[in-house]
C-alpha cells in the first residue's frame, strides 16, 4: 500500500491507508528514523488512516479498490469492527538494542496517537525494525 494515495474530502487532500496491511488487519505504517517531524508524520499518518477506516465508507470502498482479492474488507458500507484491526507504527532504526529511544515531542506524539486509535478500538503496537549491522556498514555510493 506504500505511496497508495487515496484522495478525502476533495482539492489535493491525500492519504496513505498504511504502508503495509496483513491478512490478520494489521495496518502497519513505517518510517526511518529522522527526528521529531518525520516520527510525527508517522504517527499523524496512523491516526487519519484510523479514523477514516471507522467514519467514512467513500475512504474504505477507495481502499479496497487498491487491495489485493485476498485483503479486500468484507463490507464497505457498514463500520468495520475497530478491535479487529492493529494499528502498528514501525520505526527503522540503526540504533543498537531491541528498544526504540523516541525524542520528547515524539513521546508525546505517539502518546496521543494511541490514546486516538484505542479511543477507536483498535489495538496498538510501536515495533523497532533494525537495520543490520551489515548494512550499516556497507558504504553507499551515489
Amino acid at each position: 500500500m506504500d505511496r497508495q494515495l487515496i484522495s478525502v474530502g476533495g482539492g489535493y487532500s491525500k492519504v496513505e491507508f498504511c504502508d503495509l496491511f496483513t491478512r490478520q488487519n494489521d495496518l502497519i505504517h513505517v518510517k526511518r528514523y529522522g527526528g521529531s517531524g518525520v516520527l510525527s508524520h508517522l504517527f499523524s499518518q496512523g491516526v487519519i488512516s484510523g479514523q477514516l477506516l471507522m467514519s467514512d465508507a467513500d475512504f474504505r470502498r477507495a481502499v479496497n479498490a487498491l487491495l489485493p482479492r485476498s485483503h479486500k474488507l468484507p463490507d464497505v458500507r457498514n463500520r468495520p469492527d475497530a478491535d479487529t484491526f492493529q494499528v502498528v507504527f514501525a520505526v527503522v532504526s540503526s540504533e543498537s538494542g531491541k528498544d526504540l529511544t523516541l525524542p520528547f515531542f515524539s513521546r508525546l506524539n505517539v502518546k496521543n496517537a494511541v490514546q486516538l486509535l484505542e479511543g477507536y478500538g483498535y489495538k496498538v503496537a510501536l515495533a523497532k525494525i533494525r537495520v543490520s549491522d551489515d548494512v550499516t556498514k556497507t558504504k553507499k555510493f551515489k
